[in-house]
């Protein structure tokens, strides 16, 4: 009785293919963990303490495209971004001060200062406006400053990927006429905040986190 010849093209291929299996999903488990452990280690670091280097141009290009990778319901793209170059932290000295006067006409001179201080808040800075859309029915509110907030956290977590510290900063100043005409934001736009990025000369500081147990609950 003739004895059956293997095809050796299929004996080959078939134990390969079957052996990849583990293997993709040893790679797909090793990266999960590597995103677990990137998410958790992101604590946010003090712009007093951001210096040089901060991200080069291909970094701030890749910043921008994370942040537009949101759930985004009606792809009605409800933020864009601010670059505040380094030529121009001097104006920005001004508008802070100008911004600080408004709210509080007898400033001192202390207090005229540290709010000038704010502009020099590390290498990179950014801000982020959320364009909102009141009048679209299908569309939420909530859900366009859902998208706004998620599209900072990817700045954030990438900025932590290139080995970089950063903070999301806001406060009185971005929310007075001052600030909004400088900036000519539209009557549907909120400047949310700034973003800092740089080098971190010292450590961020590690707050503690809630046990996941303590935020999740079950219906009903």
């Amino acid at each position: 009785m003739p004895q059956s010849v293997s095809d050796p093209k299929t004996s080959s291929i078939e134990p390969k293919s079957s052996s990849l299996i583990p293997l993709l999903e040893r790679e797909k488990q090793e990266a999960a963990d590597r995103l677990f452990s990137l998410i958790t280690s992101r604590h946010s670091v003090s712009p007093k303490v951001l210096q040089e280097p901060g991200p080069n141009e291909e970094q701030l290009q890749k910043l921008i495209e994370v942040a537009s990778c949101v759930p985004d319901h009606g792809l009605l793209r409800p933020w864009r971004f601010i670059l505040f170059p380094k030529d121009k932290r001097s104006a920005l000295s001004d508008l802070f001060e100008q911004a600080l006067l408004e709210c509080l006409p007898g400033a001192s001179s202390q207090e005229r200062q540290r709010a000038r201080d704010k502009a020099a808040r590390g290498p990179l800075l950014l801000g982020i406006v959320a364009q909102l859309s009141q009048d679209n029915e299908k569309v939420a509110h909530e859900d366009q400053i859902a998208s706004a907030g998620a599209a900072l956290q990817n700045i954030l977590l990438q900025a932590h990927a290139f080995g970089f510290g950063a903070r999301a900063t806001s406060g009185r100043a971005v929310r007075t006429k001052t600030f909004r005409s400088a900036l000519h934001l539209g009557k549907d736009e909120t400047f949310l905040c700034f973003v800092s990025v740089g080098t971190a000369s010292k450590p961020a500081k590690h707050k503690d986190r809630p046990e996941p147990a303590s935020l999740l609950s079950i219906w009903p």
